[in-house]
């Protein structure tokens, strides 16, 4: 299950990032996908960017799900930390420390 979870999460990743690089911000002469100045094209770019910021957005959400979720499953795979066999560190304040007497 967790190995399915990690390859969805790792495809998920992939097609976020290309997604990203496909956007192109306001004011950007051109980006990744452009109309090439054709006025046939299927999309407009207001729509264009439209379904690029939604298919991002829905992309983001599964990503952060995932990485919780796997988050999730790894800590309950294992009991201990590898912290558990240190001791702790005390440190006193500087007010505790006792100031030498004159």
């Amino acid at each position: 299950m967790i190995e399915a979870l990690m390859i969805f999460q790792g495809v998920v990743s992939v097609l976020l990032i290309i997604m990203v690089l496909l956007q192109f911000g306001k004011g950007a002469e051109a980006g990744l996908i452009s109309g090439g100045g054709s006025s046939d094209a299927v999309f407009s770019s207001a729509q264009q960017g439209n379904i690029l910021s939604k298919i991002t957005v829905v992309l983001a959400i599964l990503f952060l799900g995932g990485s919780v979720n796997l988050a999730r499953l790894q800590s309950k795979k294992s009991d201990k930390s590898l912290l558990d066999s240190e001791a702790p560190v005390a440190v006193p304040l500087s007010r505790d420390i006792e100031e030498p007497k004159k």
